[in-house]
């Protein structure tokens, strides 16, 4: 049997502190028919001199254009794509050597699977963590209550992708554009996961998904996106409603854990309008409207207690 190729899109914007490990951990790789897709989204830093280092290998190519997103970015990465399989490594995340050869089996071993993705490492400046997803085959429904694939872990046929249009590469998307990007695919093909950790997400300062109220808006867009789309069943749509009623209780918990008072209550008022029996998410949010800082503050001190206890 041919082996399918794959194609590393690797969006860069400004990436000088980190894109060198970056590369090195994709040309690790054990699965040796694979190309490097390096797209500069208008740096203006020294990245681009790091990368020309690099140019000498032939699987590396390097794609300069106009600053527009890094969802416009892996769309130009697609377009001048060469393989089968996309997968998508952004300028600070890393690929274990294996990754492709895992993920790539898969896609050469079952026709009918269009996205494998894997586990994944979570670098918080140092601290290391680990997801392990296990959802496969239909995960349309799965997406929409967790968004639980990494970019970097995620891969695609490439004509699959281009059937979907690509990414959206709106702004107001922009932090879960590849969560988007799963939703859709999720209506046309099934999925398969590598129950391996296979990449390293790292999490730093200057992270776009650090920013609560920014991805609550994105969240939120991606939803009511998804719900506009022609194919969705009533059931399907009923998900959605579920999906946006989760979203306001996770960053509801994400706001009042940095002491973003006003807009936890303005998630639980949100989160209340979905479901207007939960009378508790009314009567929190009128509360945490009014209540004294001091107040908030002993709350939160109570709970950390409450769960000291209960270990």
């Amino acid at each position: 049997m041919n082996e399918l190729k794959a194609s590393v899109i690797v969006a860069m914007f400004n990436g000088e502190a980190t894109i060198e490990k970056t590369l090195n951990s994709l040309l690790a790789q054990t699965y040796n028919k694979f190309e490097i897709i390096v797209v500069d989204d208008g740096s203006t830093d020294s990245s681009t001199k790091i990368v020309e280092k690099y140019l000498k290998e032939d699987r590396v190519k390097y794609i300069y254009k106009q600053n527009g997103g890094v969802a416009a970015a892996r769309n130009t990465g697609i377009e001048n794509a060469g393989g089968d399989i996309i997968g998508f490594c952004d300028q600070d995340d890393l690929w274990k050597p294996e990754k492709l050869t895992e993920q790539m089996k898969v896609f050469n071993d079952n026709a009918h699977i269009g996205v494998v993705y894997s586990w994944i490492e979570v670098d918080r400046e140092g601290m290391l963590s680990e997801s392990h997803p296990c959802f496969e085959g239909d995960c349309f429904k799965a997406l929409l209550m967790q968004n639980f694939i990494s970019c970097c872990t995620g891969m695609a046929r490439r004509d699959l992708l281009l059937e979907i249009g690509g990414f959206d590469e709106s702004r107001e998307l922009h932090g879960v554009d590849d969560r988007h990007v799963w939703l859709r695919l999720a209506k046309i093909t099934s999925f398969a996961v590598v129950k391996q950790v296979l990449a390293t997400y790292v999490i730093h300062g200057a992270n776009y998904s650090l920013n609560e109220e920014k991805m609550l808006k994105a969240d939120r867009v991606c939803i009511e996106k998804i719900l506009q789309e022609e194919t969705l069943s009533a059931i399907e749509k009923s998900w959605c409603s579920e999906a946006m009623f989760k979203v306001y209780l996770h960053y509801a918990n994400n706001f009042f854990y940095i002491n973003e008072v006003r807009n936890c209550a303005l998630c639980l008022l949100d989160a209340w309008g979905i479901k207007k029996y939960r009378l508790d998410l009314l009567i929190a949010s009128l509360i945490l409207s009014v209540a004294p800082s001091s107040f908030i503050k002993g709350l939160k001190r109570v709970k950390q207690l409450l769960k000291g206890v209960s270990k």
